[in-house]
């Protein structure tokens, strides 16, 4: 005779099993083993436990998890939150390396927004209303199509939640129309799949969308029409040979009041919920293209007097342009010129570039009489007038 004990079940209930046909049969074997198999659960000591592979992905629900050892390749649906973890946290050693993907972050995790004045904070050219194929809000520009129409004007009353300004929109519908924001360094996005969100309010079905040019549009899903915020939102894959400027385009497809804001540009298949800049920041971006000087009565420039009637100024300016600027001011007569005694002042008869560089500025301004002789300091202030730089790539 051979009899053997159960080498998976241990403990009060190991039982007993022949290995050979001459054993003698017990009736208290059979009894201790209808107890082992009574309370058989795969804990340690009570049978083999279970291999991996015996479950089928996606079958373990947060209820069934008490240990919290469920591992990434486990999880099916997102259901595991820290409470049905052992320690209440989701450490760093929880995560393989390069386990978490940009497909699997929430809207509200901050990221790089690749825009300027995404938030619609800035607006140095003025309130508006501004018409035409035109800037409006820095950086944000209207293409018109067709015969169409639309009004910009900084909004304060309308805005989305903890938003200081938005963009308001009146819209007359002849072609299809953007309001849009070229990024300037396109190419560094060549072969990403960047996506565009941006909060937008309106009651107009089907009045406006959102697309992502890179050659060609490729849109999002139109606003509902249900007179509240919603954030409107495309994803685009890049094609590697994209050699059109991509651009952040809100789309008007119909006649419309509509009211934007909080825009956010990021780079992978998730959208970003709208993320503040600090003040100093966004408006340092937007100062890369465009600058003005207009506070009342203010110096903004000094230079010296090439003759009698010619004068240089040279003008600081706040930041890098993107490209060589353009120069644009008031009515000549609206400024001053003040020589360095302050025995002096003058209207300037006309204004001109002199040198306009991505880092130097300065204005050539004539008199139409003897104003200060050569090589005498002289200064430039605002008066009631402005200048304005703007480079736009």
């Amino acid at each position: 005779m051979a009899r053997t004990n159960a080498t998976n079940f241990t403990g009060p209930l190991q039982f007993p099993y022949a290995n050979a046909g001459t054993d003698i049969f017990k009736k208290e074997d059979v009894q201790t083993l209808a107890q082992a198999v009574d309370q058989h659960d795969h804990t340690t000591g009570k049978g083999l436990s279970i291999p991996a592979g015996a479950i089928p992905n996606g079958t373990i629900t947060s209820a069934m998890i008490a240990d919290g050892t469920i591992q990434g390749a486990d999880i099916a649906s997102g259901t595991i939150t820290t409470t049905q973890i052992q320690d209440g946290t989701i450490a760093t050693a929880d995560l393989a390396n390069a386990a978490v993907t940009n497909a699997k972050l929430g809207t509200d995790t901050a990221r790089l927004n690749l825009l300027t004045n995404g938030g619609f904070e800035m607006w140095q050219r003025g309130n508006g209303p501004f018409t035409g194929n035109n800037f409006s809000a820095d950086r944000w520009l209207t293409s018109l199509g067709g015969t169409s129409t639309l009004s910009v004007s900084r909004d304060t009353t309308n805005v989305d939640t903890s938003s200081l300004a938005a963009a308001a929109l009146t819209y007359t519908h002849n072609a299809s129309t953007d309001y849009s924001q070229k990024i300037e360094d396109y190419s560094q996005l060549r072969g990403r799949t960047v996506s565009l969100s941006v909060r937008v309010r309106t009651s107009t079905v089907n009045a406006v969308r959102l697309a992502i040019y890179d050659g060609s549009y490729h849109y999002g899903n139109y606003h509902s029409g249900g007179g509240a915020y919603e954030t409107l939102n495309v994803t685009w894959a890049i094609p590697t040979g994209a050699a059109a400027i991509l651009a952040a385009v809100v789309k008007l497809d119909a006649s419309c009041t509509a009211y934007i804001d909080n825009a956010m540009l990021v780079v992978g298949s998730v959208a970003a919920d709208y993320a503040p800049l600090h003040p100093a920041d966004d408006l340092a971006r937007c100062l890369r293209y465009y600058q003005r000087w207009d506070d009342t009565n203010t110096e903004i420039g000094m230079g010296a007097s090439q003759n009698a009637t010619s004068h240089i100024i040279m003008l600081p300016l706040a930041a890098g342009m993107a490209v060589s600027p353009s120069l644009t001011t008031s009515p000549a007569a609206n400024l001053l010129l003040q020589n360095s005694t302050l025995t002096g002042s003058v209207a300037p008869s006309s204004l001109a570039a002199s040198t306009l560089g991505k880092r130097v500025c300065s204005i050539s301004a004539a008199t139409g009489a003897a104003f200060n002789t050569a090589g005498s300091p002289v200064f430039l202030y605002t008066n009631t007038g402005w200048i304005a730089v703007e480079a736009n790539p």
